[in-house]
């Protein structure tokens, strides 16, 4: 029979990870790039944009840590008898809060692609 705890965990670290891999990606991606877009004027769409997906990071990071605040409490919930019940409600807590700042992560890395392409396209269109 599956073990839906462990299955769970690492579903939670797969997203932790993917949310903080996409938002590094990006960033060495965009610095890979930084010489030629300084050199062209888009120092400040780039800082934007990088700044954006730095708090993303840290958003995941705060995941990570309120990911095992909630398994925590699931152990001491197992340990706890009959105080069992406000050990899963406190975990769930976390478990919410930690699917909130997975989303806001992802929500960090899109809104700076968005800063940085919006910024760029609206540039490179402009005549130089």
């Amino acid at each position: 029979m599956a073990d839906y705890r462990e299955i769970s965990q690492q579903y939670a670290q797969g997203g932790i990870k993917a949310a903080a891999v996409l938002k590094g990606g990006a960033a060495i991606a965009l610095l890979s790039q930084a010489a030629d877009l300084l050199e062209k004027g888009f120092g400040d769409h780039v800082s934007k944009s990088l700044s954006i997906w730095a708090a993303g990071i840290v958003v995941s990071a705060l995941t990570w840590m309120v990911a095992f605040l909630s398994t925590r409490h699931v152990d001491r919930s197992e340990q706890a008898g009959r105080d069992q019940e406000r050990g899963l409600r406190i975990s769930d807590r976390y478990m919410t809060a930690g699917v909130v700042l997975v989303a806001i992560s992802i929500a960090l890395f899109v809104w700076g692609a968005w800063v940085l392409s919006s910024n760029l396209g609206g540039m490179a269109a402009a005549p130089s």
